[in-house]
């Protein structure tokens, strides 16, 4: 198995909806996230995935969220704001800004809200195509 990533930063705000005194109110993060792919074979460039390729996925996933109230996009209505919830957000936007046909295997959405706190989406693509 081979895998390939990039990362990138985006800034945004938001507010969750729970009991905690400290999450509650509008807040923001400078959050990291770390795209990874993994598969089994590499093409005739002798590349699993152009990474100028999946880094323009990921930026173009990052677009809408960079700098902006994730509770009022369209994407998150109705939903909590959770670290966990943009991580599954951006794996699946990211997921269709990749190349069909790609010898892609599995996609890795690692998001950090600190250096010390993440959640990650880590799912097969073998329905993808």
């Amino acid at each position: 198995m081979v895998e390939v990533g990039v990362a990138r930063t985006f800034h945004a705000l938001h507010q969750l909806e729970d009991d905690s005194a400290t999450a509650s109110h509008e807040h923001s993060h400078d959050y990291r996230v770390e795209v990874v792919v993994r598969g089994d074979g590499l093409d005739e460039n002798s590349m699993l995935l152009d990474l100028d390729a999946l880094g323009a996925a990921v930026s173009g996933s990052l677009t809408e969220l960079d700098a902006a109230d994730l509770d009022v996009l369209p994407a998150f209505a109705g939903r909590n704001t959770t670290v966990e919830i943009v991580a599954e957000y951006v794996w699946s936007d990211v997921r269709t800004r990749l190349a069909p046909g790609a010898a892609l295997a599995s996609l890795r959405v690692t998001l950090y809200e600190s250096a010390d706190a993440w959640a990650s989406v880590d799912r097969p693509l073998h329905d993808r195509e």
